[in-house]
Formats: C-alpha cells, sequence, structure tokens
C-alpha cells in the first residue's frame, strides 16, 4: 500500500487493520516489536506498507505512564510550492498525514 493524496474507504479499512495486526503480532512477539522498532520503513514496506522516502517514520507505544494523542496536521496549514511541485505532476506520494488520525482505532472507518 502505498502512501497517496486520496484514500478510498477500503484503503483505510485495509490499513487500519494491517496496523491492528501488526500491533497484535508485535504484543506477542518482543522480537518483532525490536524489529519495527530498530527499522520501521523496511518493517512496514515488509507489510505492503510504503511510505514518500522524506516522511519521518516513528514507532511509539502507551505505557501506564505516559499516553501518546496522535494529533492531525492542521487541514489550514499552508503548502510549500516545492512540496506541491511533487504531486502538480501526478506523482501519487504524499505525506501520510492525509489519512485520519484515528485510523488504528476501531470504529473509525465507517462502512
Amino acid at each position: 500500500m502505498n502512501a497517496a493524496s486520496t484514500f478510498s474507504s477500503e484503503e483505510i479499512r485495509r490499513f487500519a487493520d494491517t496496523l491492528g495486526a501488526i500491533a497484535g503480532d508485535c504484543r506477542n512477539s518482543p522480537e518483532l516489536q525490536a524489529e519495527l522498532d530498530a527499522d520501521p520503513r523496511a518493517f512496514l514496506a515488509g507489510r505492503g506498507m510504503t511510505f514518500p522516502a522524506d516522511a519521518d517514520l516513528r514507532v511509539a507505544a502507551n505505557t501506564p505512564e505516559v499516553f501518546h494523542l496522535v494529533m492531525p496536521p492542521n487541514p489550514n496549514a499552508t503548502v510549500s510550492d516545492e512540496a506541491l511541485s511533487g504531486v502538480a505532476g501526478g506523482s501519487t506520494a504524499s505525506t501520510i498525514s492525509t489519512l485520519p488520525s484515528c485510523v488504528g482505532t476501531v470504529g473509525c472507518v465507517e462502512p
């Protein structure tokens, strides 16, 4: 699955399903979690999820002491001409920020 500027409901569901499976697999295997932590880009590519080369991928896990709240990007933010040049030519690569911030949350995507 490629990060793209537009995602269908089915693509969002597949993305959420893949992330859910990864979370379950890593919960049951510290070795797999270590592999994801060491190289998230390679790990996710192995699961069919690719991201733009310039995207910074980070893995964060909630603990009883620390909760990560992921905020969606500002929809009113200005996009530079340089950033737009990648899509002006018809490139399908964009940032993953076009997905809803709740993509990994059960019930986020409506049927």
